[in-house]
């Protein structure tokens, strides 16, 4: 499939899919860069100031993903050179056999635990640095094959809050419900031992919970041997085998197949996030508007600088814009559109108006 440069970048098979599932390609989040991180100080007086910023050395990075069985098995058979990192990382997990179950690679307890308990944490803390992190380039080395969270994570959206809402709340969910059943589907494509289901079921395994509870174990990084030659049964040893073979069993899959292998949660989602995507690519305005809930950051000069739908995403609006606000009182946008046009003298810009929508300054009146 050729990529269109205005299309957000996906991985391979996760592209395939949301372009039979959608329509048509994503519209790129160019607010956000990975080679170029928006959410790094870019001067040293910077980090003082009440703005939220990143670590440059692991930028978003803090955040160690579950690899569903098939995107592991994708990983080991990538063979190009880019891949070499991330299936390196992927074999080394493997063989120390932390959180490895015939469902995927799950973060060890630790991880998990500092993760959850770390407040302010996220994009600063190295501790909790994702192992597929290539610290030379700052790059991810599994980007190609990675899960439903990294694929649909941006600090920053061109659409605002209609960009997260699409993204964090539609395709997220959908592409996290296909890899649970889609794993679960190649466990038993691949012919389980009753002994090794039991296992992963009391183990809470098959429904993806995890137990934080840090034994002596965990915190050594270390494995009960028993238990996890009952969890693999006659695939032990074979580790690498199985995932690639979970991989090759999905990667053959269409959407529709795909689908078809999950439950109803999944195809509730699809619903969702074809929803979703109409809003995405819609530039109607609402009849009547009102302002919405922000919170003021800074007043600096001519510019306020608030923040609406996310403290990563802060919006900087002038004041001469911010004092036209109040126009929009539950009155229709036209009538609001009108009034601002016969006081101040001043015409505003549909496009400007969306764009207030989209960061939730303004809101639709109820009714």
């Amino acid at each position: 499939m050729v990529e269109d440069p205005a299309d957000e970048p996906l991985p391979g098979l996760y592209a395939e899919w949301l372009v039979e599932l959608l329509g048509g390609g994503i519209p790129r989040e160019s607010r956000a860069r990975c080679d170029q991180c928006v959410m790094c100080a870019r001067t040293p007086a910077e980090p003082a100031s009440d703005a939220y910023f990143f670590d440059p050395v692991i930028k978003c990075c803090t955040y160690v993903p579950y690899l569903y069985n098939f995107l592991v098995g994708r990983i080991l058979c990538d063979s190009e050179p880019a891949a070499q990192y991330g299936r390196a990382s992927v074999e080394k997990r493997v063989a120390e056999a932390v959180g490895v179950t015939p469902l995927g690679l799950a973060p060890d307890a630790v991880t998990s635990l500092l993760y959850g308990r770390m407040e302010q944490a996220f994009g600063r803390n190295r501790a909790v640095r994702c192992p597929h992190f290539v610290e030379d380039g700052g790059r991810c080395g599994i980007w190609r094959h990675r899960n439903s969270t990294c694929v649909t994570w941006f600090c920053k959206h061109v659409r605002g809050e209609v960009g997260y809402a699409f993204w964090r709340e539609s395709l997220h969910p959908l592409l996290l419900a296909v890899e649970k059943d889609l794993a679960r589907w190649c466990v038993m494509e691949l012919d389980p031992t009753m002994e090794v289901l039991r296992h992963l079921v009391e183990a809470g395994e098959w429904r993806y919970e995890q137990d934080d509870t840090l034994t002596r174990e965990a915190l050594d990084q270390r494995v009960d041997a028993k238990a996890y030659a009952r969890v693999w049964g006659k695939w032990r040893g074979r580790e690498l085998e199985y995932y690639r073979r979970c991989g090759e069993l999905v990667s053959a899959l269409g959407w529709a197949e795909a689908l078809a292998r999950c439950g109803s949660e999944a195809r509730g989602y699809a619903q969702l996030a074809r929803e979703a995507f109409v809003r995405l690519n819609s530039t109607d305005i609402p009849a009547a508007l009102k302002v919405g809930s922000f919170r003021v950051v800074r007043m600096e000069g001519a510019m306020t600088r608030v923040e609406s739908y996310s403290r990563y995403d802060p919006l900087d609006v002038p004041n001469d814009l911010m004092e036209l606000l109040q126009f929009f009182d539950g009155r229709s946008t036209a009538d609001a559109l009108k009034a601002i046009a016969a006081e101040r003298h001043v015409s505003v810009d549909p496009a400007l108006v969306r764009k207030l929508v989209d960061f939730k300054l303004l809101v639709p009146r109820e009714g």
